[in-house]
């Protein structure tokens, strides 16, 4: 498979999967607490699940990985490559994150984030795509 048509895909697994977070995290929010002691942990779990926006990012993470199995097919990328660059869903979850659910990320966060994307132009540019 071309490396850009790779590279494509695998924008839009991250993509999905940054975006199945901030939908779990929507959704969770409007569901409330997790430790109810009425019914119990799993109970809540398996309620929130079918909250709208939860299951609307699981739904994303589902898809997110259909596009990932392409990634990491043996016409794809070798996962030693192609599995760094999920790092790059990390940074977009804060920078969602911030701007959606007004989260403070504190100064040494984005010293973090600065050392993640160090490490991804690192093995972009030096890892190898094939294995």
């Amino acid at each position: 498979m071309r490396p850009l048509t790779v590279a494509v895909f695998l924008i839009i697994a991250i993509s999905l999967g940054a975006f199945g977070q901030i939908c779990l995290k929507h959704g969770m929010k409007q569901f409330g607490d997790l430790g109810k002691p009425s019914i119990g942990l799993a109970l809540n779990v398996f309620h929130a699940i079918f909250t709208p926006y939860v299951l609307l990012g699981l739904s994303l993470y589902a898809i997110s990985s259909c596009f990932w199995l392409v990634v990491i097919s043996p016409g794809g990328w070798a996962l030693t490559y192609a599995y760094p660059m999920i790092a790059i869903s990390y940074v977009l979850v804060v920078l969602l994150s911030r701007a959606l659910f007004n989260d403070r990320v504190m100064p040494l966060q984005w010293m973090g984030i600065l050392c993640m994307c160090t490490g991804l132009v690192l093995v972009a540019r030096f890892g190898a795509p094939k294995g």
